[in-house]
């Protein structure tokens, strides 16, 4: 079950969205568009084997494709262009490493277990998901619409995630071929004290020069580089050239697409998510564990992550968080 945020509608007051892309193999895209038709109506559309799209569903566009950038079509870096004859060869071989991808339109708040639905119709499909090999670097990310534009807001949600992260990520049960590939780079300790500090109080133009100063790539667990420029696009003149598209909204980078796994959900997913904005939320139970984390930071022992997940979990328990 879907555990939404304490805000559920966006800086309009309308129901916030969340947008999903989940990575996996085993159907290819026609075979995930029919089963997209199925649940949500609309006309697919064939761009090639590899690639197709579904328009005018109930809630918009979702694409599938072979996720690899060598690889499609509209792609500066198309490799394919004058190697037709060896097509099929390459796209078979890339099958066994690289993913599958589904990407959805954003999905109303109130219409999440869809995305559930989804999940499970593909799993009975066949569709495999990070465990089923070690070759399996899965992963899925989350779009989710955010509820204020303040700057205030947005610096308190991360102030959430950076101290949640590790307990998060021990949770969430990290694959071990996500922990060999090096999914994702942490936040850097000396921003993290930079932003933990009860006396930064930036204004939305020196938060994001500071973020972009430490953070000029999309490699993060959360990637707030699409809000940045949403809110402020000449900020992309700031960074270096990468696949960058303005959104309103927080992108959650997720190791785990455990889709073919009986004890995994989409939800479960999303739910950790819901933890971080609660906490945010309650700004005195945020600012609570702020000094949890600073006197950790005072101990021998700052450095053994285990001892700071722990301190983690037993706050959350008391402040009745879980």
């Amino acid at each position: 079950m879907f555990r939404l945020p304490p805000v559920t509608t966006n800086p309009k007051g309308q129901i916030r969205k969340a947008g999903f892309e989940i990575e996996y193999t085993g159907r290819r895209p026609i075979e995930t568009a029919s089963i997209i038709v199925q649940l949500f109506g609309g006309e697919a559309k064939i761009l090639d084997e590899y690639e197709t799209i579904v328009e005018k569903s109930r809630y918009g566009r979702f694409s599938i494709y072979l996720d690899s950038v060598y690889l499609r079509k509209d792609s500066e870096h198309y490799i394919l262009k004058d190697m037709e004859g060896l097509k099929e060869l390459i796209y078979t071989l890339s099958e066994l490493v690289v993913p599958y991808e589904v990407v959805t339109p954003p999905i109303p708040f109130d219409h999440l277990e869809d995305i559930e639905r989804l999940r499970l119709e593909l799993k009975k499909r066949g569709a495999q998901g990070t465990s089923a090999s070690i070759l399996y670097a899965f992963g899925m990310h989350i779009n989710i619409e955010a509820h204020s534009y303040e700057t205030k807001e947005i610096l308190d949600i991360l102030r959430s995630f950076v101290l949640l992260q590790d307990y998060i990520a021990e949770v969430i049960k990290v694959d071990t071929t996500r922990k060999l590939t090096w999914f994702i780079e942490p936040f850097d300790k000396e921003y993290m004290e930079l932003i933990l500090d009860k006396g930064y109080r930036p204004n939305f133009e020196e938060f994001a020069k500071d973020y972009i100063f430490y953070n000029p790539t999309r490699n993060r667990a959360l990637d707030l580089l699409p809000l940045l420029v949403y809110l402020k696009p000449e900020l992309k003149e700031e960074l270096p050239k990468q696949k960058l598209s303005p959104r309103p909204a927080y992108h959650y980078r997720l190791p785990n697409s455990r889709i073919d796994e009986d004890d995994w959900s989409v939800a479960f997913e999303f739910n950790q998510w819901s933890l971080v904005e609660r906490v945010a939320y309650h700004k005195k139970k945020l600012a609570e564990l702020i000094d949890e984390y600073w006197e950790f930071q005072s101990t021998p022992f700052w450095f053994i992550k285990e001892l700071w997940i722990e301190r983690v979990k037993e706050w959350l328990k008391d402040e009745s968080l879980l």
